[in-house]
């Protein structure tokens, strides 16, 4: 075996020193001697036959309305605006509506989220002429509306000048991202649930990609945190030490083409820097932790986290009251000059 794979590592040293730098060569070449790439193509074959071919799959469904609602909204704020629109995919928005509308009206949760879904379709509908599929669409949109929402306050765009006022500036940003570093160090004291609720709740205003949020909290306290912290490569010297871990997994199940296999990534950093952010202003302090693709390691977090097959760890963050006798790396950045550039 050993002899093996040393033949496939100087045949593969030689392919890449002689053969140029295109698709096919690339492909040929992950064929032959690198498996990297078939975890994540794994990840998003399952999702996006989860997304396209399981229609009773209410979390696809409520993926496609969230991104095709958003859509409605920015379209509904152009200059100038268009008489009708969305002719081409108001009719799935409404498919996907008469699959989540049944499950959220009974979820207390989900009540902000079912409002927002439904004022702008309303708002839509009174915008446009409806003719050919957007009246098609109105009549199926009727049909679903059961009860009225009996909130004064409307869930659709808005004025910019109608935005909340800053309490705050940029001294005081700035002083905030200064202090967030990464902790290794922690007090032996519990951390309230609440606490970490309220940093996903601001963290969770984040921008994402179509408003989809394709991505799931799993916070993990005492042994679990204990047994998951042994996972990754970059905790060992600091990792029993910490009181809670977050993982930020990603869902390929939100996507139906490969073009976005990406966004997880994109929206996962997005929102986990909120995340840690938020935390600082509770008084707890984190550690983003590195979660590199090794095969041997999602294998151990696929069983940790029973997670789906289109299911991905994006990263993970130690979370805890900071000792404040810990030390912490000062990480100079780098200067503004090398990391600009205009036009």
């Amino acid at each position: 075996m050993k002899i093996i794979k040393r033949i496939r590592r100087i045949l593969s040293t030689y392919y890449l020193k002689l053969l140029p730098s295109n698709g096919p060569v690339a492909a040929l070449y992950y064929f032959l001697f690198d498996s990297s790439f078939v975890r994540e193509m794994k990840a998003v074959y399952s999702g996006k036959r989860q997304h396209v071919f399981t229609p009773d799959h209410v979390d696809s469904h409520r993926f496609t309305l969230r991104r095709n609602v958003h859509r409605l909204e920015k379209a509904l704020i152009m200059r100038p605006r268009r008489e009708s629109f969305a002719a081409d995919y108001i009719g799935e928005t409404i498919t996907s509506l008469a699959s989540v509308y049944p499950v959220d009206k009974t979820d207390p949760s989900r009540k902000n989220e079912l409002k927002w879904f439904m004022d702008v379709l309303g708002s839509y509908f009174d915008s446009v002429t409806k003719k050919g599929p957007i009246e098609k669409a109105y009549e199926q949109f009727t049909k679903i509306i059961t009860s009225p929402s009996s909130s004064q306050i409307s869930s659709i765009p808005f004025k910019r000048s109608d935005s909340p006022v800053l309490p705050f500036g940029y001294e005081e940003l700035f002083t905030l991202f200064k202090r967030r570093r990464s902790v290794r160090w922690f007090l032996e004291k519990s951390v309230e649930r609440d606490l970490i609720d309220k940093a996903i709740l601001a963290a969770l205003q984040s921008p994402s990609a179509c408003n989809r949020q394709p991505f799931e909290f799993r916070i993990l306290e005492d042994d679990r945190c204990k047994e998951v912290s042994k996972i990754p490569m970059g905790m060992s010297g600091y990792g029993s030490n910490v009181p809670v871990l977050a993982v930020l997994v990603g869902k390929l199940d939100a996507y139906f083409d490969e073009r976005d296999r990406h966004v997880i990534y994109v929206d996962g950093g997005l929102v986990s820097m909120s995340f840690m952010l938020a935390l600082e202003t509770l008084g707890l302090s984190s550690c983003p932790i590195n979660w590199p693709d090794i095969e041997r390691l999602e294998r151990k977090m696929d069983l940790q986290l029973n997670l789906s097959p289109w299911e991905r760890p994006i990263m993970l963050m130690a979370i805890g009251y900071p000792d404040p006798d810990g030390g912490i790396p000062y990480s100079e950045k780098s200067p503004l000059e090398a990391m600009c550039r205009y036009n």
